[in-house]
């Protein structure tokens, strides 16, 4: 009982947010005055870790934490050494000394009994968890923190006291929480949103606002990342307001800030984004928070990019890019030199523009494949967690049919059993073999097509910059064109890795977003040209659609540089359906139409050219028809795929 008293004041000072959360070295002195007059080595110990926590461990109260753990080992009491070796590892994590945090908290979890104390067990492996996440060690992180769970789910509630309850509560927030974010970053997102859900319940059980502000806001951070902006918006702004009411620390206020902005951004709002980002920029600039001013710079800079200010973003993401690289993030490494790209190419400086893209294809693609393996660890330590929790299972069935087959003959019909579950056992994991071996060489494909994609990417940026410095018309123009085949190959591949089905290529995403580049890049402030698409949800495999893109490409840049040359508005329709086991393309322009001698056979235009050659490659038939009131042409396509 002593040591759960001890326990819920110091889980309740890291829980629950302080109201100030500096304390100053006369207090730390007055309070060891005090604690020199406290009767009991056990109310000693519990005055001065629960201050150390209520103030978030700053780095002044490691004399009280230091005072703790030499009453505690004079006292030689377990209970005592357990409590203060707890204190001490959450202090080391809180100052980022990860290897001082791990043998401490080692200690702790080596003392605590977890038979009798089922609660702290569950905190003492929560920390240790987090401890392991920081190291980078996913694996051993997650089954830390679900062994951590595993001690929670096992207490019958019913069972406890009104303080046990209580304590119970707070510690699944922290645990809840703490597995929301590991998903998170592993990209479950369900997951995650459920483990969000449930920690924020228990934060407005414990009335702890601070805390709900703080998981709200991990919440709408991953909704900003499922595209779910408007919802984001919303959750971001009702946990600033939480948080705010709870007294949470400035840090904490400036994420706040900083998401929002973000938010604010990607429903349209730039002046209110802006605003938010000063705040943020203005609060991290406070408290000399690095990686809050690497991604507030960074954000802020893209936002300047889409006011075309690009004198102001270039500012910032130098900034953050010489920031990122200082304190190795990655992630912000990439979105940084991005943001530079765009900057210098709006300001015409294309060397500097071409550096910053290269640089941030190569961190992207050590993003893409760090994610890779992280999944990969993921899965493996899943498999490994459920195949220990499976073979203890076994081992416990096992004993207790031993300690049966003295006292009963039926024990043979109980083998029987135990036989036929092992075998079904066996098969089962041989079937989680064989389906991870598919997992690893989906996402192996993944990466090839994302790699080709970026490489597509770098060719057409390349072509871009050649286009500008080109001064000749018709030049700029064939460039122009050949960016425009590269862009239809390269959304190929994009469609492709970012598809759960890598076999097929689904024709309405790709031929809109084909139709879209297209008039963006061809049409100009002074025509309107509508587009119509109608296209059947088909899977084409990539021999056919290849051919099929580039087709498409060249019958709408026509249509575009030709049919409405004397015309201030205009429309293409473009559909694609299959009728009779025939794949037809059709490709409608309400132009002037084409001159009444033309032919495609005859034509010795080079996007014709490729019509003819991508027709024959499909076994496809050409019907061209064309009036003063447009130009119809229906391509029949008999070689094809769908998957």
């Amino acid at each position: 009982m002593k040591l759960f008293t001890l326990f819920i004041f110091l889980f309740f000072s890291i829980v629950v947010v302080s109201q100030n959360n500096i304390i100053s070295e006369k207090q730390i002195d007055s309070l060891l005055q005090i604690v020199k007059k406290t009767a009991s080595n056990s109310e000693k110990v519990k005055l001065l870790t629960s201050y150390s926590g209520k103030y978030r461990y700053v780095k002044n109260t490691k004399k009280l934490i230091y005072k703790a753990v030499d009453i505690s080992e004079k006292t030689e009491e377990k209970d005592l050494i357990t409590t203060a070796y707890y204190a001490l590892g959450n202090y080391y994590y809180y100052n980022t000394q990860l290897d001082s945090s791990l043998i401490y908290l080692q200690k702790a979890n080596d003392f605590v009994d977890e038979i009798k104390e089922p609660l702290f067990k569950s905190s003492i492996l929560n920390s240790l968890g987090g401890v392991y996440k920081k190291q980078g060690n996913i694996s051993l992180s997650l089954s830390t923190m679900l062994a951590s769970k595993s001690y929670l789910d096992k207490i019958d509630t019913l069972t406890l006291s009104k303080e046990k309850v209580y304590k119970y509560k707070g510690q699944n927030l922290v645990l809840n929480n703490s597995l929301a974010n590991f998903y998170n970053q592993m990209e479950e997102h369900e997951t995650s949103l459920k483990y969000y859900d449930i920690a924020f319940q228990n934060a407005l059980k414990l009335n702890s606002k601070a805390n709900a502000g703080g998981i709200l806001t991990n919440k709408g951070d991953l909704l900003l990342k499922m595209g779910n902006y408007e919802e984001s918006l919303k959750i971001l702004l009702e946990a600033k307001e939480l948080k705010l009411e709870g007294n949470a620390p400035l840090r904490s206020i400036g994420n706040s800030e900083l998401n929002i902005g973000i938010a604010y951004l990607k429903n349209g709002y730039y002046n209110e984004a802006l605003k938010s980002y000063n705040k943020a920029f203005q609060i991290y600039s406070k408290i000399n928070n690095p990686s809050g001013l690497i991604n507030t710079l960074t954000e802020r800079g893209i936002l300047y990019n889409n006011r075309k200010e690009y004198t102001k973003a270039k500012e910032d993401c130098e900034v953050a890019k010489n920031l990122s690289i200082q304190h190795k993030d990655l992630e912000y490494q990439a979105k940084s030199c991005e943001c530079l790209f765009e900057a210098y190419k709006g300001l015409g400086d294309f060397e500097n523009a071409l550096e910053n893209h290269q640089l941030y294809v190569i961190a992207n693609d050590s993003i893409f494949s760090e994610k890779n393996i992280k999944k990969f660890t993921q899965l493996q330590m899943q498999y490994d967690f459920d195949k220990q929790q499976e073979q203890q299972k076994l081992e416990a069935q096992e004993k207790e049919l031993q300690r049966k087959l003295y006292l009963f003959f039926s024990i043979t019909v109980l083998i029987i059993a135990l036989l036929l579950g092992f075998f079904f056992v066996k098969n089962r994991n041989k079937n989680k073999l064989i389906s991870k071996a598919l997992d690893e060489k989906e996402v192996l494909l993944k990466e090839i097509h994302h790699r080709v994609k970026n490489n597509l990417q770098v060719v057409s940026s390349l072509l871009s910059l050649q286009q500008r410095q080109t001064k000749d018309s018709n030049a700029q123009q064939a460039l122009q064109e050949g960016r425009n085949r590269v862009k239809a190959m390269a959304l190929i591949h994009q469609n492709l890795y970012q598809d759960n089905n890598l076999a097929g290529v689904n024709t309405q995403q790709y031929i809109s977003k084909l139709v879209t580049n297209l008039v963006a890049t061809y049409k100009t402030t002074d025509k309107s040209i509508a587009t119509n698409t109608n296209i059947d949800s088909l899977k084409l495999d990539v021999d056919t659609v290849i051919p099929l893109g580039l087709i498409i490409n060249e019958l709408i840049s026509n249509s575009l540089k030709y049919a409405f040359i004397n015309k201030n508005s205009g429309e293409i329709s473009v559909a694609l359906y299959i009728k009779n086991q025939v794949l037809t393309l059709e490709v409608n322009d309400n132009g002037e139409g084409l001159p009444k001698d033309f032919s495609i056979e005859n034509s010795d235009s080079l996007g014709y050219k490729l019509i003819r050659s991508f027709s024959q490659k499909l076994d496809a038939k050409i019907n061209l028809e064309s009036s003063e009131k447009g130009t119809n042409i229906t391509l029949k396509i008999n070689k094809f795929k769908t998957e």
